[in-house]
């Protein structure tokens, strides 16, 4: 597991997929009783993030987001 840094290139790539999941209508975010969505690191194949109250279905969360290119590493 690694940890990307906000500067890496696929930083926004990865906020812009997640807000853009049913889940989230378009919020990154999804602040809710002072809980947001985390970037808890990334592995070869996805990038982990966790959201400990989502607002929609108040339990905790998680989405893997596929890395750039981790489909062309399967093929």
């Amino acid at each position: 597991m690694e940890y990307l840094d906000i500067n890496h290139a696929e930083w926004p790539k990865m906020w812009d997929e997640l807000a853009s999941y049913g889940l989230n209508a378009g919020d990154p975010l999804c602040v809710n009783e002072g809980h947001c969505w985390e970037y808890m690191g990334s592995s070869a194949h996805h990038h982990h993030l966790r959201h400990s109250c989502h607002p929609l279905t108040n339990k905790t969360e998680y989405v893997y987001i596929e890395r750039a290119g981790a489909a062309l590493r399967w093929a």
